[in-house]
């Protein structure tokens, strides 16, 4: 009797020790992006999701956020979008912090067409910047970020339908700090 007291207690005690570890792993990754990424530019995205979900409770008042993200997706994909403006999340004033922060240089950038001065500017994926440099350092064996970043650093930016394929095949779970971060920026330029 006392054997199977003495394998019960270590088997808890093994449980909170796994439990107390990955929280401060997580802590740990978490504290690694945002140092990387910057002070100012971790503010801007901090108001970047929240601002996304404030619009997600507007647009999905009965459900969980981490549900509404989902739903986002999906209704993203419908071809019957009866007001793509319910979409926009980003508040004029989050939008111009977006931009003085820095975050949108380090997420995104433009090129030109060809090198000619009337060229025209394309859009495209900023794979040299902190936001990549910070998902690299972090991934470690999240099969989310692994995938996104290795999609971004391979195909940069992908077109609206794409991407939220991607991100749904992907299985994201909006729970999760970087996952609700990353689905926020593709839809933040």
């Amino acid at each position: 009797m006392i054997v199977f007291k003495t394998y019960k207690i270590q088997i808890v005690l093994l449980f909170l020790l796994t439990l107390g570890c990955s929280k401060t792993i997580s802590e740990k990754r978490v504290a690694i992006f945002e140092d990387i990424l910057g002070e100012r530019q971790v503010a801007s995205l901090n108001a970047l999701v929240l601002d996304f979900e404030n619009n997600l409770t507007k647009m999905y008042p009965d459900l969980s956020v981490d549900i509404a993200y989902k739903k986002y997706l999906i209704d993203l994909l419908s071809i019957q979008i009866e007001d793509p403006k319910k979409f926009e999340f980003q508040s004029n004033k989050t939008n111009k912090e977006f931009h003085e922060s820095g975050l949108w240089d380090e997420v995104y950038r433009y090129s030109n067409l060809s090198e000619s001065k009337d060229s025209t500017k394309i859009l495209e994926a900023n794979n040299i910047g902190k936001y990549m440099k910070a998902l690299y350092k972090i991934k470690g064996d999240d099969s989310f970020i692994t995938n996104y970043w290795n999609r971004r650093e391979a195909a940069g930016l992908m077109p609206n339908e794409l991407a939220v394929l991607g991100l749904i095949n992907l299985r994201s779970d909006y729970t999760d700090y970087f996952h609700r971060r990353i689905l926020v920026l593709e839809f933040s330029f």
